[in-house]
C-alpha cells in the first residue's frame, strides 16, 4: 500500500470469507491468526459474556458494535504480526517504537474487556449513552492523534489499517444486508418554496410533470427503460432491454426508524457461505438464528423485503414538508455503482409538462422548449403542457399558472 492507497479498494473485502483466500500459506497463516486471536483469554471471557446476554436478547447496537470492535481491533492485529512474523513475514521491526506500543495496546485493550466483562457480569442494561460518548471520545482522539502526524500521506495506509478499520468495517457490513439501492425523488405538490430554493437551483431550474401510471394493484408506476432479462451466447452474458414498471413509493415521515436484526437480514450472502462459515460452529455447531434463512422460509423472505421496503422510504420528521415519492433502483443481478449505469430513460409519453422557476432565465426556457418541439415532433404528439412558477402576493405562496398561450406546432 503506497501514498495513492484507497479504502474502497477494500470494499469487496465485506463479502469474503476463508474459502476465498488462496490456499497455502494464506489460508495456513489465516488458521493460525484465529487460533492465536481466540484463545487468549480476554477475548474468550468477553465470547462467554456476550453468549450468556443471548439468553435474555437485548439489543447491541452500532456504538456497542463498534466499541468491542475498537477494543478488539489492536488485540487481533498483534495476532496478524505474529503468525505473519512465524511464517516468515516481517510487518514491523523489532524493538521499534511501533511494536512496543502495539503491545502496549493490546495489553490495554485486554484491560479493557475484563472490566467490560466484569460490568455485563453485574448488570445487562448497559446505558446505550455509554458506548455512545466511547465512540465520540475515540473519534476525537484519533483525530487529535493524526492531526498531530507528519507526512500525512506516507502514513494514510498505516493510520488506516491502526485507526480507522474498525468504523469502516462497521459501516460496510449494511452491504451484507440488503442490495445496494439508489432513488428518484417526486413531489405531488410543486409549489414549495423550500424544495424550489434547495432542490430547484434556487428557483432557476425546472419541475418536470409527469402521468404516472398504475399497476394490477392500483399502485402509481412509472417505466424506465433497463436490462430485464439476461440470455447466454458463445460470446458471453447478452443483457435484454425494455421498459419496465417502477413504483412510487410515499416516504413516511417519523422518528422511528425500522429495526433491522442484523443475522436475520444477511440476504446479499449465499446460502453455501452461510452455513459455512457465518452461521456454523468450528465443529459444524449450526446457529438457530439460521433456521429460517437457510430453509428460505416464506415468511422470512416477506419479512426481510419488508423491512428493505422500510428502509429506503422512511425520513425524520424534519422532511416531511417534501411529501416525497421514491422511485427506488436496484437489483441483486445488476450493478449500479457508476453514474452512468443509473441514468435511466423514461417514456417520453409519459412526461406531460415542464414548470420553469420564478428565476428560470429567457435562454433555458427557449432551449427546453426547443427540445420539447422536437420531441413531440419525433413521436407525432401535439400537445405538451407548459408551466410557470409565480409568487402570488395574494395567498403568499408560490402559484403554478398554465401557460396555454404556447403550443407545441406554434414553437419555433
Amino acid at each position: 500500500m503506497g501514498e495513492e492507497f484507497d479504502p474502497r479498494t477494500c470494499d469487496s473485502l465485506i463479502f469474503q470469507t476463508d474459502a476465498d483466500l488462496p490456499a497455502t500459506p494464506v489460508r495456513t497463516i489465516y488458521a493460525d491468526v484465529c487460533e492465536n486471536f481466540l484463545n487468549q483469554t480476554s477475548i474468550q471471557k468477553l465470547v462467554r459474556s456476550l453468549a450468556r446476554r443471548s439468553l435474555q436478547p437485548t439489543k447491541i447496537r452500532k456504538d456497542e458494535l463498534l466499541f468491542h470492535l475498537r477494543t478488539l481491533h489492536p488485540i487481533a492485529f498483534q495476532s496478524i504480526v505474529s503468525s505473519l512474523e512465524k511464517h516468515g513475514v516481517k510487518l514491523m521491526k523489532s524493538n521499534t517504537e511501533a511494536e512496543t506500543e502495539l503491545s502496549k495496546m493490546s495489553e490495554r485493550m485486554s484491560q479493557i474487556i475484563d472490566n467490560v466483562v466484569k460490568i455485563y457480569e453485574q448488570t445487562e442494561d448497559l446505558s446505550e449513552e455509554i458506548f455512545s460518548a466511547s465512540e465520540t471520545a475515540g473519534k476525537q482522539l484519533s483525530l487529535l492523534q493524526q492531526s498531530h502526524m507528519s507526512d500525512t500521506k506516507q502514513k494514510k495506509p498505516w493510520s488506516f489499517i491502526i485507526e480507522d478499520f474498525p468504523s469502516y468495517y462497521a459501516s460496510n457490513l449494511e452491504h451484507l444486508l440488503y442490495p445496494d439501492w439508489h432513488v428518484a425523488c417526486f413531489v405531488t405538490d410543486p409549489t414549495n418554496a423550500s424544495m424550489w430554493g434547495g432542490y430547484g437551483d434556487s428557483h432557476r431550474g425546472v419541475c418536470l410533470k409527469f402521468n404516472a401510471n398504475f399497476n394490477e394493484h392500483g399502485s402509481t408506476t412509472l417505466d424506465l427503460y433497463r436490462a430485464n432479462s439476461w440470455s447466454g451466447s458463445k460470446t458471453g452474458i447478452i443483457e435484454n432491454f425494455d421498459f419496465v414498471p417502477h413504483q412510487f413509493h410515499e416516504v413516511s415521515y417519523t422518528s422511528d426508524f425500522p429495526e433491522i436484526d442484523f443475522f436475520e437480514s444477511l440476504g446479499t450472502i449465499s446460502l453455501f457461505k452461510l452455513s459455512g462459515f457465518w452461521f456454523s460452529g468450528k465443529n459444524g455447531e449450526r446457529s438457530a438464528t439460521a433456521l429460517r434463512m437457510m430453509q428460505e422460509d416464506a415468511k422470512w423472505r416477506k419479512d426481510y423485503w419488508s423491512k428493505f421496503t422500510n428502509s429506503f422510504k422512511t425520513k425524520s420528521a424534519e422532511w416531511q414538508h417534501e411529501k416525497e415519492q421514491r422511485l427506488i433502483l436496484h437489483s441483486n443481478l445488476q450493478r449500479f455503482d457508476t453514474i452512468e449505469s443509473r441514468k435511466l430513460k423514461y417514456r417520453f409519453t409519459d412526461l406531460s409538462g415542464v414548470i420553469f422557476g420564478i428565476k428560470t432565465s429567457q435562454e433555458d426556457k427557449l432551449e427546453i422548449i426547443k427540445v420539447i418541439r422536437k420531441k413531440c415532433a419525433a413521436e407525432n404528439r401535439d400537445h405538451f403542457d407548459f408551466f410557470q412558477a409565480s409568487y402570488s402576493s395574494k395567498t403568499k405562496k408560490i402559484e403554478v399558472l398554465p401557460l396555454n398561450l404556447l403550443r407545441v406546432g406554434d414553437i419555433d
